[in-house]
């Protein structure tokens, strides 16, 4: 009787350090907040070089379980791994919607009037009344935020909030749904900037962390924006993907 035997291949050194810091931070060992050994003492501690250890460390960031901060270290950020919405875009419409695995929670709802530097960010006349959304879009599986979003709404249009929203549509869909108006024009503008102390703890990560920022303008067909979000997105939880074809002339 004989009996077959798979050579099982050895997990690379990078991996097992990898492992071993997830498990650390998955049971509070490396609590949210805590700030990992340097690069120098995990060599030191592990028997490893230092090209082996970034390796593991850049895996960790990857998955969204520690952030780097220069001058600082490698700190906890979350004991889980987070998910990472990819949003691809190959049209004028999917470049203006989320995906549909994740949904908006709306949090607070104030008039104001815009100052001169808030004219600015929406493209307006100062002195106007706007509607303020704040809200926060979240997976839908996971009920993981993956963005802090600051919405601001021609007051004619601001009755939406008022309705149900069981699916967590768009403010666009929303506005295109109830009152017929549509985006003749959009203006988008990804920029990098800073998670601030106000939406820390609701969006759970570090104040100062980077974020990727979405603004955008709609416009109607007259020319006169009517809609503008910001949309905050902290460090590897959401990307951008554009695939566009161009187009060859016919003879």
């Amino acid at each position: 009787m004989s009996a077959e035997y798979r050579r099982v291949k050895p997990r690379a050194k990078y991996a097992e350090i990898e492992a071993e810091l997830r498990a650390r931070i998955a049971d509070g060992s490396f609590a949210l907040g805590d700030l990992l050994p340097t690069e120098q003492a995990l060599c030191a501690q592990l028997s490893a070089s230092r090209f082996t250890v970034r390796q593991a460390l850049g895996n960790l960031r990857k998955a969204g379980l520690v952030e780097a901060r220069a001058g600082v270290g490698t700190y906890v950020v979350r004991q889980t791994p987070r998910e990472v919405i990819t949003h691809s875009m190959s049209s004028f419409e999917e470049l203006l919607r989320y995906p549909g695995e994740t949904y908006r929670r709306d949090l607070s709802v104030q008039t104001l009037k815009t100052s001169a530097q808030m004219a600015h960010l929406l493209g307006v006349p100062s002195g106007r009344t706007w509607v303020h959304l704040t809200a926060m879009r979240l997976i839908r599986v996971t009920d993981a935020p993956i963005s802090w979003l600051n919405a601001y709404l021609r007051p004619d249009l601001a009755d939406v909030l008022d309705l149900p929203n069981p699916d967590g549509a768009s403010l666009l869909s929303q506005i295109e749904a109830q009152h017929a108006q549509h985006a003749a024009e959009a203006q988008v503008q990804v920029f990098v900037g800073r998670i601030d102390d106000e939406i820390a703890g609701p969006m759970q990560c570090v104040a100062g962390a980077p974020a990727m920022i979405i603004l955008r303008r709609y416009k109607a067909a007259d020319g006169e924006v009517y809609l503008v979000t910001s949309s905050i997105h902290p460090e590897n939880r959401f990307a951008l993907n554009f695939e566009f074809q161009k187009q060859t002339p016919t003879v």
